[in-house]
């Protein structure tokens, strides 16, 4: 069923519907108990049915276009708000550790991990889960050619051979504090 809503008063649908209704239920009173004409009755079942097609045009057809054209022109286009249609990234994480869980292909699998090791490295500060993610794909795929290209470039990021991962981040995190610091000194407080 579809939900139908009650038109507020005042709105040109629903004095048409009322003006309608009345002329209806007038003319059907006029020809059962004034005259008893054939004339009358059917202008009551026109009437009626004009009645009956405001009410399923309005619902159907004007309402849903009217608000599909306040969308297109007071929105700024057509279709559902980017950021409501966007997957939230706990969504994101349920569907990449789906993808590792099925064991889908070897390419959709070492994907699903590199994303989601740097999700869980850089999002969420948790580096022993995006170590374990890597670890399964890792043992999955011994000889995979983008991991190993991922983990050279994630060496080759994070610093030096020996560096760990905590320092690295903490030295990109010093250098970014310096340059807004270098930034900030020249505007007035």
């Amino acid at each position: 069923m579809i939900p139908t809503r009650t038109p507020p008063t005042g709105e040109p649908g629903r004095i048409v519907r009322v003006v309608l209704g009345v002329a209806t239920i007038a003319l059907l009173v006029f020809a059962f108990g004034v005259r008893n004409s054939l004339q009358l009755w059917a202008i009551a079942a026109a009437v009626g049915t004009a009645w009956w097609a405001s009410d399923i045009l309005t619902v159907h057809v004007f309402r849903p276009f009217g608000e599909w054209m306040t969308d297109v022109f007071m929105s700024g286009g057509v279709g559902v708000d980017d950021a409501a249609s966007r997957p939230k990234l706990d969504d994101l994480i349920r569907l990449l550790e789906s993808h590792i869980a099925r064991g889908t292909s070897q390419k959709v699998d070492i994907n699903a991990a590199i994303r989601l090791e740097e999700i869980f490295r850089t999002v969420k500060k948790d580096p022993a889960r995006a170590k374990a993610v890597m670890e399964i794909v890792r043992t999955r795929y011994p000889n995979a050619q983008e991991l190993m290209r991922h983990e050279r470039a994630s060496r080759e990021y994070l610093g030096a051979e020996g560096a760990g991962e905590a320092d690295a981040i903490e030295r990109e995190i010093d250098a970014l504090e310096r340059l807004a610091d270098d930034e900030t000194e020249g505007l007035p407080s």
